[in-house]
């Protein structure tokens, strides 16, 4: 039997894969959380899937995507794992962001929550490429390999940042990924000025973020062997530090 965590991330997977038949892979692409973990190891789960999508009316992906969490085979597909959909809501249908929240259950028990969030805010981000997601992920879940389009190493540091020093509410995973993105080697790359220019708000960001934050919205999303080293104070802020110090090196 899955964990709760394991439970969506098992559905985002055969998600991605019944989109891919569908829908021309060239069309969407992975970013955020999922992103992170299904291309790059990240060690943290994620609560929610987002796809940029281009060159698609809303009423079509709609008819999509209605179509697939609706179908036969999706459903066959998520029972042999035994995950089933409790609920499907159109949360937000508008030109720029599509949202479905969805319940999922495993064996019956209480319904799971996660989101499939597809933006047309900015388009597709240069440095997204078509690979299949982690082969160690795949084994552990026993599926068919998924193969899609995702954001790279490089276009996510960009995208992190960005996030970083946008957010109205500054989440403590932003600063989470922006190590692991670092610890790959993201971040060699010369940066847009745009985003240098958001850097000294994204520093300023990260610094308000404290352990109790850190240990609430991430901790609790970490695979099971990891979760006990990162409930160290230390860990926190000697990652918090080497994030700032990282940012503020790529600063003119």
């Amino acid at each position: 039997m899955w964990s709760e965590r394991q439970a969506i991330e098992l559905f985002h997977l055969i998600f991605v894969a019944h989109l891919g038949r569908r829908v021309d892979k060239a069309l969407f692409v992975i970013k955020g959380g999922c992103n992170l973990r299904f291309f790059c190891r990240s060690i943290r789960y994620s609560e929610d899937i987002d796809f940029d999508i281009r060159t698609m009316a809303t009423g079509t992906l709609t008819n999509n995507i209605d179509t697939i969490l609706s179908s036969p085979a999706f459903a066959q597909a998520l029972r042999v794992k035994q995950i089933e959909i409790e609920h499907v809501t159109s949360a937000k249908q508008t030109d720029t962001t599509q949202r479905w929240k969805i319940g999922i259950r495993l064996a019956g028990g209480p319904a799971i929550p996660t989101k499939i969030e597809f933006s047309r805010r900015r388009g597709l981000d240069d440095g997204h490429v078509l690979e299949p997601v982690d082969a160690e992920l795949i084994r552990t879940y026993e599926t068919q390999p998924v193969l899609a389009q995702h954001y790279s190493w490089e276009a996510a540091f960009r995208q992190k940042i960005r996030a970083l020093s946008g957010r109205s509410v500054t989440q403590a995973r932003d600063i989470f990924d922006l190590k692991l993105l670092l610890d790959g080697g993201a971040g060699k790359e010369k940066l847009p000025g745009a985003v240098v220019a958001e850097i000294p708000k994204a520093v300023e960001n990260a610094m308000t973020i404290g352990f109790d934050e850190f240990s609430g919205q991430v901790c609790a999303y970490l695979t099971a062997d990891y979760q006990e080293y990162y409930r160290s104070r230390k860990v926190w802020e000697d990652l918090q530090q080497e994030v700032v110090t990282a940012l503020e090196q790529r600063q003119p």
